[in-house]
C-alpha cells in the first residue's frame, strides 16, 4: 500500500471514528470546511495517528497542510 492510499484509509478512519459522513475526496480536496470536513479534534486524530504510522506528521513539523495532496506530498 503505498502512502496516498494510507492517507485515505486514515482520513475515511478518523470520519468513522468521528461518527462525520463518509464523503467522497480526492487529492485536491480540502481537509476543512466545505472540503471532507475535518474539524480540531479530527486534525488531532489525524497528527496522532500519521505520526504513529509514519513516525511523523506535518502539524507537529510546523505544517498546516490544506488539501489531502498536502499531507501526501510531506511523505514524498
Amino acid at each position: 500500500m503505498n502512502v496516498q492510499e494510507q492517507v485515505f484509509d486514515l482520513i475515511r478512519l478518523i470520519l468513522k471514528h468521528q461518527g462525520l459522513p463518509q464523503v467522497e475526496f480526492d487529492l485536491e480536496s480540502e481537509l476543512y470546511d466545505e472540503g471532507i470536513g475535518l474539524d480540531s479534534m479530527c486534525v488531532a486524530e489525524l497528527s496522532a495517528l500519521l505520526e504513529k504510522k509514519f513516525g511523523r506528521d506535518p502539524y507537529t513539523s510546523g505544517q498546516q497542510p490544506r488539501r489531502v495532496n498536502d499531507v501526501v506530498a510531506f511523505y514524498d
